[in-house]
């Protein structure tokens, strides 16, 4: 019976770990760029969301920097490519998708909180 208890036990924790990859991505930035209200430096980040429907919460972060999380909308736009769409706005370059190559994530307008 223990036996049987631990597998199931880690038969969830795997499938909750595996879900958890799949809502994750690696991303990188070429130059520094507006996420909601902050502005991230270049480099590498890893974006997370949360959420199941249309709207998720994105996450983006990496070690020894802040975190910013922003509402985002989540379209199962498939791509062959993955790529980071932006906007010129008054000189500052703000994220408006991130692009994978099985979903888009198009971020809403205005809204972060960082830590």
């Amino acid at each position: 019976m223990k036996r049987f208890m631990m597998l199931g036990f880690l038969t969830v924790l795997f499938s909750v770990s595996l879900h958890a990859a799949q809502n994750a991505s690696n991303v990188t930035f070429h130059s520094p760029m507006q996420v909601g209200s902050t502005t991230l430096p270049a480099g590498e980040y890893k974006a997370t969301w949360t959420g199941s429907g249309p709207d998720v919460q994105l996450t983006i972060e990496t070690r020894g920097q802040k975190s910013v999380t922003v509402p985002a909308r989540l379209d199962t736009v498939k791509s062959s490519y993955r790529s980071l769409e932006t906007n010129d706005v008054n000189g500052v370059t703000v994220l408006q998708k991130i692009v994978l190559e099985k979903l888009t994530l198009v971020l809403s307008a205005g809204k972060s909180s960082g830590m």
